[in-house]
């Protein structure tokens, strides 16, 4: 335990989630010491700063919930939003910026939307953030490629910069309710699992178990899949091919999983 006399800079370090961020914002708070000492970061740092004090924080779910409810009561959703994407993001400062930017809008309650305020770098840094999650987003809900495995589950494998994988599974689920369908981040070995007219749920592939990558897909599939292949190959004119404007227009890390940009 930190006692108040004791602290010149005190970090907290979070587990990278919004539960581990949100209730290293409400430690930061229940400290009662000024905020401008209190830096939170997530993972591990490998240079320790001089003169600070170090404290991990365990994520606590009801103290995370609370967090949620005064910053939707406080700073709107469309601001909340934000944050939750900005959070999503792989950057390893962006728990120190969202803190921040928390912070601020807290303290000044007459503002409309704490985004407007561009002055501050903070909240230069989450806009910034929350605008690449969400491009990746949007790019994924249009490049995102489903397949047909023999078990009659519709499979689908990303591999995204950010952790977009909860809300994919909503914007999915609203689209396909009546689908049994998963979707594995690669990177993080997530897997969203959705049974049919059910809600989708989360879980974890440490040892490989549940790699449904592995097993077959249909015939049907196969023959639609070529059928694409086909498709897109036939339409293309040599002559007036743009390889910097279909990188602009079709990023090459979103191709990896494509099926039309796979080999049959």
């Amino acid at each position: 335990m930190v006692m108040e006399g004791d602290l010149q800079n005190l970090v907290l370090k979070c587990e990278d989630s919004l539960e581990g961020i949100f209730t290293g914002i409400y430690e930061a708070y229940a400290l009662r010491v000024p905020l401008d000492t209190v830096m939170i970061e997530t993972g591990n740092q490998d240079n320790l700063r001089l003169f600070t004090t170090y404290q991990t924080i365990q994520p606590d779910s009801n103290k995370a919930t609370k967090v949620v409810l005064t910053l939707q009561e406080r700073l709107g959703e469309e601001d909340y939003h934000t944050l939750c994407m900005a959070l999503s993001s792989p950057a390893p400062d962006k728990a120190q910026a969202v803190f921040r930017t928390v912070a601020w809008g807290l303290k000044e309650k007459k503002c409309r939307s704490i985004m407007e305020h561009l002055t501050d770098d903070h909240i230069r840094r989450v806009l910034e953030l929350s605008r690449g999650a969400g491009n990746e987003l949007q790019h994924l809900k249009g490049f995102l490629r489903f397949q047909e495995l023999e078990n009659d589950i519709l499979f689908s494998t990303i591999h995204p910069a950010n952790d977009l994988l909860p809300l994919l599974a909503l914007h999915f689920a609203d689209r396909l309710p009546k689908e049994d369908f998963v979707i594995l981040d690669a990177g993080r070995k997530l897997y969203v699992v959705h049974p049919s007219g059910k809600e989708w749920f989360m879980m974890k592939d440490n040892l490989g178990e549940a790699n449904l990558s592995e097993i077959p897909i249909t015939a049907e599939e196969e023959y639609y899949q070529e059928l694409f292949r086909h498709f897109c190959h036939s339409i293309s004119i040599e002559a007036r091919e743009n390889l910097k404007l279909q990188r602009n227009m079709l990023p090459i890390h979103f191709r990896k999983y494509m099926v039309e940009f796979t080999k049959s």
